[in-house]
């Protein structure tokens, strides 16, 4: 299987569910480098001091909504504040458990958002990411 994701970020305050997401994408793409986050304030600070080097910022970030201090949402605000040259390349996708309809309708107007889904993600999931 191919991908177009040379790098992708997970960001999750619940570490097991960080380790399974990138294990997850590491064993069924072993060609993508996979970031791990367990806060958005880490993820977008990494992103903040890598904004000038494409190599080095992700083309998809797997997002948890709920986490302390700065959610998922708040994470999408000020990504959105970074260069657009950091930006452009990179597609957000909600990961989460969250059956709350108006969390789920909020990411899906978000056109910040590529995607919501559910955790865990699965290799189907991944799959269909590709085929995209």
């Amino acid at each position: 299987m191919t991908t177009k994701f040379n790098k992708v970020m997970v960001i999750d305050d619940n570490e097991f569910d960080c380790y399974i997401a990138a294990k997850l994408i590491s064993n069924s793409h072993p060609e993508t480098t996979v970031l791990e986050f367990n806060s958005a304030e880490s993820a977008l600070q990494y992103l903040v001091d890598n904004q000038k080097n494409p190599d080095m910022l992700p083309e998809l970030i797997f997002l948890d909504i709920y986490m302390p201090l700065m959610d998922g949402f708040d994470f999408i605000k000020m990504f959105r504040l970074l260069p657009q040259d950091a930006t452009k390349h990179c597609e957000i996708c909600i990961v989460s458990t969250t059956v709350d309809d108006f969390y789920i309708h909020k990411a899906k107007i978000d056109e910040s958002i590529r995607l919501f889904t559910s955790k865990p993600i699965t290799v189907e999931f991944l799959e269909s990411l590709s085929d995209r």
